[in-house]
């Protein structure tokens, strides 16, 4: 037997508002999102320069003389790599200007003769043994090939850094009048 379900109109009609309750609830239920805020650091560079020096000068001589000073090194690590950095430096031959016939100083004149413990400018503090520092191989001796100067670890030498190197050019008996010029190759370079 087959009976007819009928509801009565205010069934039907509190039926009707239950369905059209549950799909608007359905439709404004809150989501939610997976809402980020990202920024980007960029790398910048690291940098070594040496300001100029001038050694002042000497008189005209039959023996060899020596002209010593001190150079300022300033090393910056703003890569953001963390890697550790190694700063070195090279001289050129002494090129002679002047009016005369003279001969060039040979690079090998010219030598570093102390490296000082660095300075922080601005940064990561120095922290021995860490770095930055003086390499553990004392970098005393000529120019006339790459020395290290400076170097500091990996996680270390973030920042800006000052090192007074002492120098020592030695200039040949019976050199030309004139003025002679060396210039200084200063590099730095990824990890210690």
């Amino acid at each position: 037997m087959v009976r007819n379900l009928t509801l009565g109109r205010g069934k039907r009609s509190l039926l009707v508002f239950a369905g059209a309750l549950a799909l608007s609830l359905g439709l404004v239920a809150p989501t939610l999102a997976g809402n980020t805020v990202t920024t980007t650091v960029v790398p910048g560079i690291r940098s070594a320069s040496i300001a100029d020096l001038s050694l002042g000068s000497v008189n005209y001589a039959h023996v060899d003389q020596t002209q010593t000073g001190t150079i300022t090194l300033t090393a910056d690590d703003s890569s953001g790599t963390n890697l550790g950095w190694n700063v070195t430096v090279q001289t050129s031959d002494f090129l002679y200007s002047g009016l005369y016939a003279g001969t060039d100083i040979p690079a090998a004149d010219f030598a570093l003769t102390s490296a000082a413990a660095p300075v922080k400018i601005a940064g990561q503090g120095v922290t021995p043994p860490n770095g930055p520092q003086v390499p553990a191989t004392s970098p005393v001796g000529t120019l006339d090939t790459a020395r290290k100067v400076l170097q500091a670890n990996v996680g270390h030498g973030k920042g800006t850094y000052s090192q007074a190197l002492g120098v020592s050019l030695t200039v040949p008996a019976d050199s030309v009048a004139g003025t002679y010029t060396g210039t200084l190759t200063v590099t730095i370079s990824a990890g210690p």
